[in-house]
């Protein structure tokens, strides 16, 4: 079930919301939140049902048995019970996701032909265990308590709005927020305008752009010209921007209505001075949850070592971002490119960048980017270098296939309101409007209605296409 879907916006999420402001609160809050999120999975993949809940259970199991062998004073049996936890974890993820990968790459180096039955991914596998070995880790390192609630623990873990995309959320972000009172009522309203926000960002400008430019990506490259194929590379850079931070607000607005601050996963990235802002600025979740749980250990573990020790450490940690990202050698290319920038970033480059003018640090840092998005949009290697020499001019700035033939000139407004979206010049003027007093917020929420009707005007016109992210 997808959060831009009438089924979505029309009956399950109206239905969610009464049950769970008419029913006692205090009482039923978590219960609803629970039932409604196995509603949510079971009627994407219902077949997933089972492993979704033996996974809760396991996990709650597990950290309830490494806090008291803790508190007993036993670290080997809680550390034992820790690794237990988190391998398990990990190697379901690795069953499901990269199975099919590893066999090919073992066929392909043996030369040899392997029959093997690809698994369906389970729905947010990759964030639900990322979730799940963050809870276990904080309660092995004592800087989280074990829930001892199981209903406050899976509404934690498999709450519907962060489901399928996240934000990758850690228990002690939302620990206080699963005993908290009714939301009040300016929450509730600003959680509205984020999903409504969140929305429009997908329906009336990522779904416009990603039609236009999968028609130019749908022709031969070997004969695409450079003014077709950067319009189809700034119509992605647009897309994978628009289209995951789109979902992203409609997750924290829906947070937002039952009283959960969802923590925030992009800060206009295209924006940055350099890859490493870009990395503070993009999917922040994923990249604090690297940060935490794999660079600093990384770090310490190697504390003694001193030649390229911080470098192999950020490669390390992006090639496993980039496997993270997909089951294909493109998303480790594309994990160990912006770790090979990042590690000369921290080598000294970073300082020196610094001091050059701001439109070159922004300019540098955005043609890295949008070339980044090469690699992870293709998932076949062998068409990059046509690709690339389109882009650059082979076949001339242009050839028998022009975006008037492809008939998609129409959307250039649209690209140009995506950019317009990509900067913060929005954000910040819808944050002055509440110290101009009830006018201009009744105007603003009045923009937000209208949005709202025309996206969903969209979808009955168009249909709703999935989000971007999940299938990673």
């Amino acid at each position: 079930m997808e959060l831009s879907s009438l089924l979505f916006i029309f009956i399950f999420l109206p239905v969610f919301l009464i049950l769970f402001y008419v029913l006692p609160f205090n009482i039923w809050r978590n219960s609803v939140l629970v039932v409604a999120s196995l509603v949510f999975f079971a009627w994407t993949d219902l077949k997933q049902l089972p492993l979704l809940i033996g996974s809760l259970l396991f996990n709650y199991i597990l950290a309830l048995t490494i806090e008291q062998y803790t508190s007993q004073r036993k670290p080997a049996n809680a550390r034992a019970f820790m690794w237990i936890a988190v391998v398990v974890n990990i190697l379901v993820l690795v069953f499901y996701k990269y199975t099919g990968f590893l066999v090919q790459t073992v066929a392909d180096l043996a030369k040899v032909t392997i029959e093997y039955e690809p698994k369906d991914l389970p729905l947010g596998i990759s964030f639900l265990t990322f979730s799940s070995v963050s809870y276990i880790l904080d309660v092995y390192h004592a800087s989280e308590k074990a829930e001892k609630n199981i209903v406050r623990f899976f509404s934690y873990l498999i709450m519907f709005p962060k489901l399928l995309s996240g934000p990758i959320t850690r228990f002690g972000q939302v620990k206080n927020e699963l005993l908290k009172t009714r939301p009040a009522t300016d929450e509730v309203l600003d959680g509205i305008r984020r999903f409504i926000g969140g929305l429009a960002k997908k329906t009336l400008l990522a779904d416009p752009i990603n039609f236009a430019t999968t028609k130019v990506f749908n022709n031969s490259f070997d004969s695409l010209g450079a003014g077709a194929a950067w319009f189809g590379l700034i119509g992605y850079t647009l897309v994978i921007y628009l289209d995951f931070s789109g979902y992203t607000d409609m997750a924290i607005g829906l947070g937002k209505m039952i009283g959960f601050k969802l923590p925030e996963n992009f800060n206009f990235p295209y924006i940055s001075r350099s890859i490493t802002d870009f990395w503070r600025r993009w999917h922040m979740t994923l990249t604090a949850w690297f940060r935490n749980y794999l660079f600093i250990p990384l770090e310490f573990a190697r504390k003694r070592e001193k030649f390229l020790r911080q470098q192999s450490d950020i490669l390390i940690v992006f090639l496993l971002t980039g496997l993270w990202h997909g089951a294909n050698w493109n998303y480790i290319i594309w994990g160990v490119y912006f770790g090979i920038i990042l590690a000369i970033e921290a080598s000294g480059f970073g300082k020196v960048l610094k001091k050059l003018p701001v439109f070159l640090q922004h300019f540098y840092t955005i043609a890295l980017v949008m070339l980044s998005w090469i690699f992870f949009r293709f998932t076949d290697i062998k068409t990059w270098g046509p690709f690339l020499k389109s882009l650059f001019g082979k076949n001339g700035w242009t050839t028998d296939i022009t975006l008037r033939n492809l008939n998609v000139l129409s959307y250039i407004p649209v690209f140009i309101l995506g950019v317009i979206f990509c900067l913060p010049l929005f954000h910040n003027l819808e944050k002055k409007v509440p110290q101009g007093g009830i006018i201009p917020r009744l105007v603003l929420d009045l923009v937000y209605l209208v949005l709202f009707v025309v996206s969903i005007a969209y979808i009955l016109a168009n249909g709703f296409s999935v989000f971007i992210y999940p299938q990673f």
